[in-house]
């Protein structure tokens, strides 16, 4: 059983705070509008549920909750559904009696939603697992890859077996546990025998029973997906045990949850749909992070953290903001649309610093996440006899956070370090920090440049020569060099010499100096480093002193100046992400510190 203050952190995150409106969608709901035109024998007979409807909108207003209800799905904006915090929804919509197209259509969008939307699948299906195993298909998506996919034996006796008509069929056991976290590791012990088992008496050697078992449970899914088997493969993950059955997916948590004929006498949620929520989300036991997450949402939606901020509103303050824009800004013409993205930019990062600032010491913040941390610990049973040491930390991490088998001890701190050090890039020019690539040579690069140095206004009169140059902006580039593996990188991740990235699924790490010394180029960027998009990425065009060999150059390496042509030209440059501030600043801190360096007259003797 799960600690009271955890488990009191949870409801007043993901349910007490956020749940605020709710939607009922259901055919057989009547709308506001059907009981205000009064009983007809046609509303009659097609709103069958009125009373349920009313209790249920009765018991949501006595819970604080504004209501609404719509009975036709397909005249719902779909923005209208996502606004909504907590939305109750008939399974089978149709567009035919007892098709639920229209329902998984709407769980699927909802999905995708930028708002976390809350679902209670409503539904008189008595087969619930069922409806769990559909939903959640449908949600995953991509599920043609297998057995297309299989390999080597598995390939060979696959279709061996398919061309015998011996193929077995998944079990329903092995496809309901596969489907909790898309994953064979989560079959249980005697449900992956039987499976296996039962492929080894075909013949099929026990090395391919895995990616067989796969295949056939694949094929299954496939069916309840139905239309959207073969559509990218979406993050859903859920449980059906102990009769508490949840889905997540992305932004959308979803409920199953029965229509019962019998309600009970809570006059504040007769048909139990709360207490199923709450079931369920303890059993989704989401945790620490996942919490603080949440929480952070709820006070970003629910607090007036920057309308409600007495400095912004005073007068003063807004007169300075627009100093500052202005500042950044160089005479315009507004008719002709010119791009004033990257100085509005700058103004926005100014203002939501106090944000961030506010919320790292929210204290109401500060308490639930306290609540949640020590009712964790508690119901991990860490006590400091049997604190984890560092040789067990990554496996008790593991468990306490509930990511078991999803990722290795590398995965883990590759993410540490990329997390804390780099982020993706989403300013509108070049700064420090910027981590590029030379598109034509694949060499990478981070700027380190002053930021004050890179902003798009054109330099004070004092500075003659980039002023004179402006937009060409001269940029300093220490040179990043790629390496072959990551772990050498993350064993030495403290020394503040390695840049960690990841780019769509690449993870790179760089080293910043060659032979203990950072390695610099100049660039001169045009258009103050304004950047473009081209075919989906960011890039910016460059001028450099580009060096190659000469004909008939000797073989030295490195080479020798006289073996060099050197030539200026303009080249296309790509932004591959961006350090935090803090890194972008140890960035500087090595160049200027290298750049500023004293000559002393002593000379090493060679060995």
């Amino acid at each position: 059983m799960a600690d009271a203050a955890y488990e009191a952190a949870v409801k007043a995150t993901f349910e007490t705070k956020p749940l605020r409106t709710v939607l009922m969608i259901d055919d057989e709901f009547p709308t506001f509008s059907d009981l205000a035109l009064g009983p007809t024998g046609e509303t009659e007979k097609r709103f069958k549920q009125k009373e349920l409807a009313v209790k249920l909108y009765d018991a949501f207003r006595k819970n604080d909750m504004l209501c609404d209800i719509e009975n036709v799905a397909a005249e719902v904006p779909l923005e209208s559904i996502r606004k909504s915090d907590l939305i109750i929804l008939d399974y089978h919509l149709g567009p035919t009696d007892g098709d639920s197209e229209k329902s998984i259509s709407i769980l699927r969008e909802l999905a995708s939603s930028k708002h976390f939307n809350t679902v209670v699948v409503f539904t008189a299906e008595t087969d619930l697992d069922n409806v769990w195993l559909e939903i959640i298909a449908s949600l995953g998506g991509a599920w043609t890859t297998l057995p297309g996919e299989l390999e080597g034996d598995a390939k060979t006796h696959w279709e061996q077996l398919s061309d015998e008509g011996k193929l077995p069929t998944a079990s329903l056991e092995a496809v309901m546990e596969f489907a909790q976290k898309r994953s064979v590791r989560n079959l249980s012990g005697n449900v992956r025998k039987a499976a296996q088992d039962e492929l080894v008496a075909l013949d099929v050697p026990q090395a391919a029973c895995t990616d067989i078992i796969s295949a056939l449970i694949y094929v299954e899914m496939a069916k309840r997906a139905g239309k959207y088997k073969g559509e990218p493969k979406r993050y859903a993950v859920g449980s059906y045990k102990d009769g508490k059955r949840w889905i997540q997916s992305k932004n959308t948590f979803i409920v199953i949850h029965q229509k019962k004929k019998e309600l009970s006498a809570d006059d504040k949620d007769p048909a139990g749909i709360l207490a199923s929520l709450s079931e369920a989300l303890l059993s989704w036991h989401p945790n620490l992070i996942q919490v603080v997450v949440s929480e952070i949402q709820n006070i970003l939606e629910l607090e007036a953290l920057i309308s409600g901020d007495e400095l912004l509103r005073h007068p003063a303050t807004q007169a300075a903001l627009w100093h500052f824009l202005l500042d950044s800004l160089e005479p315009l013409d507004p008719n002709k649309s010119p791009d004033v993205r990257a100085p509005l930019a700058a103004l926005i990062d100014r203002i939501l610093e106090g944000v961030r600032r506010r919320l790292s010491t929210d204290p109401a913040l500060l308490e639930l996440a306290s609540d949640a941390l020590l009712g964790e610990i508690r119901d991990a049973g860490w006590t400091p006899d049997n604190w984890p040491a560092d040789k067990q930390r990554i496996a008790a991490i593991a468990d306490i956070s509930r990511t078991k088998g999803s990722a290795t001890a590398s995965d883990i701190f590759f993410r540490l370090n990329s997390f804390f050090s780099t982020e993706v890039f989403r300013r509108s020019h070049i700064t420090m920090g910027t981590l590029i690539l030379h598109r034509s040579s694949g060499d990478c690069f981070v700027v380190a440049t002053p930021a004050c140095d890179m902003t798009i206004r054109a330099p004070s009169t004092e500075q003659l020569w980039t002023r004179a140059i402006h937009p060409l902006r001269s940029v300093i580039c220490v040179h990043m060099r790629k390496l072959d593996t990551i772990e050498g990188a993350l064993a030495e991740a403290s020394n503040g010499r390695h840049v960690f990235l990841e780019n769509g699924q690449d993870k790179m790490a760089f080293a910043l100096a060659n032979g203990g010394l950072p390695s610099y180029e100049i660039i001169f960027v045009k258009d103050a480093g304004i950047v473009q998009e081209k075919d989906g990425k960011k890039v910016f065009i460059a001028s450099r002193l580009a060096a190659t060999l000469m004909p008939g150059a000797g073989p030295n390496e490195p080479p020798k100046p006289s073996d060099v042509e050197r030539e200026w030209v303009y080249e296309e440059f790509e932004v591959i992400g961006q350090l935090r501030s803090a890194n972008g600043n140890r960035i500087l801190q090595l160049a200027t510190q290298h750049l500023s360096r004293i000559g002393l007259d002593y000379i090493s003797m060679p060995t």
